[in-house]
């Protein structure tokens, strides 16, 4: 039998769109764009619940994981966030970390990854406490299940150290706002520099375009490539018929 700790009042301590299972258990399961947070905790989940923003959303997985000794493993599945890129967001977190003085998730894809709440100790202890498996686009609630299944027969056994306690700042809940577009969210209420935020969406979408106009013009050289061969394949074609046919009349006059 695996140690386990008490787990503290009130867990989980921050709100969102999540169901919570046995608090003992050591797997928490991210579902990104999916809603499938009921059939998962039922499946053997400690706690489940969707991602949608690479901020806010993430402080908080962070914040509930580490103010819970038990939970060891942390699986990411369920559809990707287009825009947000949650999941490999995640994955850069658990990866690579933050930068001590922008608070910028290292190597992320997303389009505002600042986590301003989260400090380098909280991070480390996320990223040494836990064992991300990263199922992303994956939906298969059986899969899920027999991952879940392995990571608890794998338990081992509660952090050593004590629940580690994040203040988020009374941050707004993203789950709860009906108003969040999918491109802007949330400027407001995480004490980042407003312009510096800015400028880091501005140069992610421009990647991303970038990116969009890149693959779009491969698709273009494909498409004219492909256009000319045929065409060229059929000139040489039609030559070769005329020619044929004027060798086979002036075969037959000859036999005239």
């Amino acid at each position: 039998m695996v140690e386990k700790k008490d787990v503290i009042e009130g867990w989980p301590l921050e709100t969102g769109d999540y169901d919570v299972g046995d608090i003992q258990c050591p797997v928490a399961v991210v579902t990104l764009g999916s809603k499938m947070n009921a059939d998962v905790v039922q499946r053997g989940a400690a706690i489940a619940g969707p991602l949608h923003t690479e901020n806010l959303g993430i402080e908080k997985v962070v914040a509930n994981v580490i103010s819970n000794s038990n939970i060891r493993f942390v699986i990411v599945c369920g559809s990707e966030v287009q825009g947000h890129i949650t999941g490999k967001t995640m994955e850069a977190l658990y990866e690579n970390g933050i930068d001590p003085e922008k608070k910028v998730i290292l190597g992320s894809p997303g389009a505002i990854p600042f986590v301003e709440n989260l400090s380098v100790e909280a991070v480390e202890r996320f990223q040494d406490q836990i064992t991300l498996i990263s199922m992303i686009n994956n939906e298969n609630l059986d899969e899920i299940e027999e991952k879940i299944s392995e990571c608890i027969a794998n338990d081992p056994g509660a952090y050593p150290q004590d629940a580690m306690i994040v203040e988020l700042n009374d941050v707004k809940d993203e789950e709860d706002d009906e108003q969040i577009t999918e491109d802007d969210e949330e400027f407001d209420g995480v004490g980042v520099d407003s312009s510096i935020v800015m400028l880091e969406h501005v140069e992610s979408r421009i990647r991303y375009l970038k990116g969009q106009i890149n693959e779009i013009a491969a698709i273009e050289r494909f498409s004219s490539g492909y256009y000319a061969g045929r065409m060229e394949g059929i000139v040489i074609g039609f030559c070769l018929t005329i020619i044929l046919t004027l060798i086979l009349l002036f075969k037959g006059l000859l036999v005239l």
